[in-house]
């Protein structure tokens, strides 16, 4: 048996190995967690791919899927695949570089190849540190993501988050953080690790408490970058849905980290950037009751857009449907 899924690119950014994830259905039946898989291009050549679980019906059988695979286009274009399921289906190709999640008391470690994400349970602020080929990429001291309150005060996660972990690769792992602040609010928040790039999503969401009271919510790092005078640079644009996208690029000119934002231009607002010569870095999200979502991407090089994915177009999710 076999679905067909139809892949395009428009906002001008060549993809090579771009994560691409689609929601599939199935009739009662037709899909266990145990049926083989795979995704064939239109040259017939395998590519790896992952399939999880979103619903189930009765009888057990898979009702919902989430299909994950590795994207490959030219800017501007499109391509269809198969994904081929049943008794008979060769096995995918194995994932390169694949993500692996290490449940550890504290912190949960995710690593992809050569890259380790540590993600603490106490004193919560997304990724706590990014080592990169041994390579350190963030200092200490950053507090984690905070609401700054109307009022002036600041409110940080308070105590112990609670991580489950949703899905374990091996092409992309995904952790779900719930954790409080002060004052009665609440948050959750999902960080996704993608296999063959050395960048993460990570989709913050005030879920409790008055919203109203909230200016912004401030998300801060310490970038380890010791190599030189930090320089950074700046961009936003529209994304070719009309929603506005931002980024930030900071470099030693021998490591990188490369900061976007969805929701540039929203409202009355848009998501900001601060840099300090120390390597502090934050992300600054207007609106509360939304959820902020941000990407960032650690080189260990310059900035190399012809060769890594540009900042922009991490932002920037393919367009992909079963037909």
């Amino acid at each position: 048996m076999r679905k067909m899924i139809h892949v395009s690119e428009r906002d001008g950014f060549n993809r090579r190995n771009f994560p691409c994830a689609v929601a599939a259905d199935f009739k009662p039946g037709e899909f266990t967690e145990e049926c083989p898989a795979r995704i064939v291009d239109e040259g017939g050549e395998p590519r790896p791919v992952q399939v999880d679980p979103l619903e189930s019906w009765e009888d057990g059988s898979v009702k919902t899927a989430e299909v994950s695979f590795p994207a490959r286009l030219r800017a501007g274009g499109e391509e269809v695949l198969a994904f081929e399921y049943g008794e008979g289906t060769p096995p995918p190709p194995p994932q390169p570089n694949p993500i692996k999640v290490r449940d550890r008391k504290d912190p949960v470690e995710v690593q992809q190849g050569p890259v380790i994400y540590q993600v603490r349970k106490w004193r919560f602020n997304f990724v706590e540190n990014v080592i990169f080929d041994g390579r350190a990429f963030h200092g200490p001291g950053a507090p984690g993501p905070a609401l700054l309150r109307k009022d002036g005060r600041i409110l940080f996660p308070s105590g112990e988050v609670r991580i489950d972990i949703e899905t374990r690769g091996p092409r992309s792992a995904r952790l779900r953080v719930d954790g409080t602040y002060g004052g009665g609010y609440e948050f959750v928040a999902y960080l996704t690790f993608y296999s063959g790039v050395s960048w993460f999503r990570a989709e913050h969401r005030v879920v409790s408490g008055d919203v109203s009271q909230i200016a912004t919510v401030v998300v801060e790092n310490t970038f380890y970058l010791p190599d030189g005078p930090l320089v950074s640079a700046f961009g936003a644009r529209q994304r070719a849905d009309g929603e506005g996208t931002s980024w930030a690029v900071v470099t030693d000119n021998a490591a990188t980290v490369d900061v976007a934002a969805v929701g540039a231009w929203s409202g009355k607002d848009a998501v900001r950037y601060e840099v300090e010569q120390n390597g502090r870095f934050r992300t600054i999200f207007p609106s509360p009751g939304e959820p902020g979502v941000s990407y960032v991407h650690y080189l260990t090089t310059p900035p190399m857009d012809h060769h890594h994915t540009p900042a922009a177009a991490m932002a920037t999710d393919l367009e992909c449907r079963v037909l």
